[in-house]
């Protein structure tokens, strides 16, 4: 009997992790990015090879190529500012 109980709530409590951790956030759901072209160079993505996804905050961003990832991250607020236009 105790043993089914611990059972039961060890499962619950994963269930429970595992649902809280399943938005990158954890505040909400993501904004995607709809651009085709990267945000940094302004190259269509996928021409470098697949597009670098990453999410800053509840944005999603996509790169060209991680050299883009780099450049972006030293000014974020500069390139984000592009996508409120």
């Amino acid at each position: 009997m105790m043993k089914t109980y611990l059972t039961r709530a060890l499962g619950i409590a994963l269930l429970a992790l595992t649902t809280s951790c399943a938005t990158p956030t954890g505040s909400g759901d993501v904004i995607p990015y709809t651009s085709s072209i990267c945000i940094v160079t302004d190259n269509k993505l996928g021409s470098m090879g697949d597009p670098v996804v990453k999410v800053y905050g509840n944005q999603e961003v996509k790169f060209c190529c991680r050299p883009c990832v780099k450049e972006f991250e030293e000014d974020k607020e500069r390139f984000l500012a592009k996508l409120r236009k």
